[in-house]
């Protein structure tokens, strides 16, 4: 391109030139033809032709010198940018580069195979409900495999070990689909500004019917349900799920009829609520407050006939009450979860005996990096059986049941989970649910035969690992460890190993 700037510039001057002498020798010719007298003024006027035709060579050499230098300058630049495509950046890894790059191209397949999903579920005839609003099936098939070393309450999803007895056989192996959940979403219409919105879980954990070679199967059982109203910053719900004031739970695959830990400080019974959240308390959407109403259940053995008898709680004609205060603090793009929460519940048993129930609550959720977390719940209560906690109890009974006291405990789990990659990452966690000894010994309790009465510590830890090659798809592997203490007599332990798989949709 400076080429033919060049030879288009000597060009140009080259035309200016002959066409100057030619104007001369016009001048000429017609002077020798009419032979005038010299005229100075003329003469003046080809001088500052002159003057004007140098100036505007002076102006175009300098633009095209202009011209050149920021040619240079893109020519230089460009040269820099191929030169730092062609190499790795200086001090940069190049395994970790290519480690990115890897991770890169994984998360684009996830997307694309989530978008293709999305396309093939658009494609699909609708599910349509009664009230033609937005009805959507979800849930996950689950495959588990337990092998236990000991007696354990349950063999698919052991809680408390038990007992070794005369002449019995010592562990287990077991294979079960009961976990199973499936799940119906509803979206419905705006309520005074809200959105509304329901949804409603089950699964096949409700118990066994043992006939007809069918003990690996279940009946179906109610799990949790929510009916929402959300406005931006606020909510109402009514809701069958864990209590307000716990709200985290560990990770496990091999523990989903009931969650992990359970009975080992996890407080999880499900049971029906009537929840207000405010997310914005003092204009700060970094602290709520949430309060609710709950009928708490009693822990207890089933009714043989079916029928449903007022728990102590119903019993006191008056619902329990539970608050929750939260707060995130913010760290660059991660934030801390704190919480505390409280609940009370009056409790009216036979021959006018009344137990006032409470607890008092903790929970985190730290996160230290993108990989690393750190989450748990404390609790200190008393009269907490209903909750999933006070070692299946709410009280100690004396006298042979003429004397009832409210049966104090403590509890609470840690756990620590580590994301190696996006689709792996590894839990490990522990849990223990402590009855007091104190108002244990001595009492009715102490005499039980039973697993659960007579139950006056329980603690659960295990560690596993997850594989999500897919969004819908999921293996796990997990070692854990159970000790159960009674009143009186030796500790009681298990361990397992279990395999998982699942299928979401």
């Amino acid at each position: 391109m400076n080429r033919e700037k060049s030879r288009y510039s000597r060009g140009l001057v080259l035309a200016i030139t002959l066409l100057f002498f030619a104007r001369i020798g016009e001048g000429q010719q017609n002077s020798d033809q009419l032979n005038p007298r010299p005229d100075n003024s003329h003469s003046g006027q080809l001088e500052q032709r002159m003057d004007q035709l140098l100036t505007a060579m002076d102006t175009m050499r300098r633009q095209l010198d202009q011209s050149q230098r920021e040619m240079q300058e893109m020519r230089t630049e460009l040269q820099e940018l191929r030169s730092q495509l062609g190499q790795v950046k200086e001090g940069e890894d190049p395994t970790l580069t290519a480690s990115n790059l890897q991770a890169s191209v994984q998360q684009l397949h996830e997307q694309s195979d989530l978008l293709q999903a999305e396309v093939k579920q658009h494609n699909q005839i609708k599910l349509e409900s009664l009230s033609k609003y937005p009805v959507r099936i979800s849930g996950m098939l689950l495959f588990t495999s337990l092998l236990n070393s000991d007696n354990v309450d349950n063999i698919d999803l052991p809680i408390v070990a038990r007992p070794l007895y005369s002449g019995q056989e010592n562990g287990s192996l077991s294979a079960t689909a009961r976990q199973t959940i499936l799940g119906i979403e509803a979206t419905g219409p705006s309520l005074w500004g809200a959105h509304s919105f329901a949804d409603i879980s089950v699964d096949f954990f409700g118990g066994i019917p043992y006939a007809d070679y069918s003990t690996s199967a279940g009946l179906l059982r109610l799990r949790t349900a929510h009916a929402n109203l959300d406005w931006s910053h606020r909510s109402l719900a009514v809701v069958f799920d864990r209590p307000l004031v716990s709200p985290l739970q560990p990770t496990s695959f091999l523990s989903v009829g009931e969650p992990a830990l359970a009975w080992s400080g996890n407080l999880w019974t499900w049971s029906p609520q009537l929840l207000f959240k405010d997310g914005s308390v003092l204009s700060n959407k970094k602290f709520g407050i949430e309060a609710g109403l709950i009928d708490v259940s009693a822990p207890g053995t089933f009714m043989p006939s079916g029928m449903r008898a007022a728990s102590p709680s119903e019993q006191s004609h008056q619902p329990g009450y539970e608050t929750r205060l939260s707060s995130s603090i913010s760290f660059g793009d991660r934030a801390i979860e704190v919480g505390a929460g409280g609940y009370y519940s009056r409790q009216t048993y036979d021959y006018s005996h009344h137990l006032d129930a409470w607890a008092g609550t903790a929970d985190w959720k730290i996160p230290f990096s993108r990989r690393l977390e750190l989450s748990g719940e404390f609790y200190r209560g008393r009269g907490v059986g209903g909750l999933g906690g006070g070692a299946f109890k709410d009280y100690a009974p004396y006298a042979n049941g003429t004397i009832l006291r409210g049966l104090n405990a403590e509890g609470g789990w840690g756990q620590f989970k580590i994301k190696m990659t996006r689709s792996l990452e590894t839990n490990f966690a522990i849990g223990e649910d402590n009855a007091f000894a104190i108002d244990l010994r001595g009492s009715d309790l102490e005499s039980e035969l039973t697993n659960y009465q007579n139950l006056a510590r329980n603690r659960t830890g295990f560690a596993n690992v997850i594989y999500r090659p897919k969004t819908y798809l999921l293996f796990s592997a997990e070692y854990r460890n159970i000790y159960s203490w009674p009143i009186s007599g030796q500790t009681n332990s298990n361990q397992s190993i279990g395999l998982a798989a699942g299928y979401l949709f």
